[in-house]
């Protein structure tokens, strides 16, 4: 058997097994790709806006609290505090833009979410044991 077929043979059945892997563990009901991807960076940071861990390594959701100037855009822009806090947990972070500052206390971003088919976008700033969003407004199409 020459070296070329044993590749073959071998990279061939690896992504065979790799393939039969991800969809029988995208199937499960526990979710465990959720899990093991969460260390990506856009995941990681919903979690710091969203959650917060105890000791014990437990998850509990965090207080998100909107500041005077983003509760009079929720009312311009006819949307709920609900509907805001369901969409950040699907939102993408831009860590480009300007107004993402993840080296400052606290840390703040820029976070791009969709509400009925039409996107927004809020500032939050992640504090210890609350989320404050204080932006918040319609994503200008270009």
């Amino acid at each position: 058997m020459t070296k070329g077929r044993r590749f073959f043979i071998f990279f061939s059945s690896f992504g065979i097994m790799s393939a039969f892997l991800l969809f029988t563990l995208s199937v499960r009901k526990d979710k465990p790709l959720e899990k093991y991807l969460s260390w990506l960076p856009n995941a990681k940071v919903i979690s710091m806006l969203t959650e917060m861990k105890n000791a014990q390594n437990k998850t509990y959701p965090k207080r998100i609290d909107f500041v005077e100037s983003a509760l009079s855009a929720l009312d311009s822009l006819n949307i709920t505090e609900l509907m805001v806090k369901h969409a950040l947990k699907d939102g993408d972070v831009e860590f480009s833009h300007d107004l993402s500052k993840p080296r400052a206390n606290p840390k703040q971003y820029y976070v791009l979410i969709e509400i009925n088919d039409i996107e927004y976008f809020i500032v939050a700033k992640s504090y210890l044991s609350t989320t404050e969003i204080f932006i918040l407004g319609k994503v200008e199409e270009d």
